[in-house]
């Protein structure tokens, strides 16, 4: 039974956490962006994806890094958040302690931030 339990956490829950593709996307003074790579999906005009955010000092609930499962709507390149784990290490290590829902309502990054950039070249160039 021990050997069943250790496949499959090799086969099914190891890839999902272990083998995350986490790629850099910028860094500012307050923390580090990662996109994973390997989580990114075209449906016709969304994009999903993860995100994960690096924060360089704790914040004040305790958390140093923020994983967001986002959503972009390519025709007007509006992003939200339909979830968000948090965490007391460094790239979503340690016990998630977020307890609750996110706001879910469509946020429209101003031309020329780096959020805006991200959702135009994810759009631009992930293809189904």
């Amino acid at each position: 039974m021990r050997k069943i339990f250790v496949l499959a956490f090799l086969f099914f829950i190891a890839p999902n956490t272990v083998f995350s593709a986490w790629f850099k996307v910028f860094a500012i003074n307050s923390g580090d962006l990662f996109i994973d790579t390997d989580s990114i999906v075209r449906d016709e005009n969304t994009i999903y994806f993860n995100q994960l955010v690096n924060y360089k000092t704790k914040q004040p609930n305790g958390m140093l890094s923020l994983k967001v499962f986002s959503e972009i709507d390519c025709s007007n390149l509006k992003i939200r958040d339909l979830d968000y784990e948090t965490y007391g290490k460094t790239m979503g290590n340690g016990q998630n302690f977020y307890k609750g829902k996110p706001n879910k309502k469509w946020k429209s990054p101003k031309e020329g931030t780096s959020i805006h950039f991200l959702n135009k070249v994810l759009c631009d160039r992930i293809v189904k």
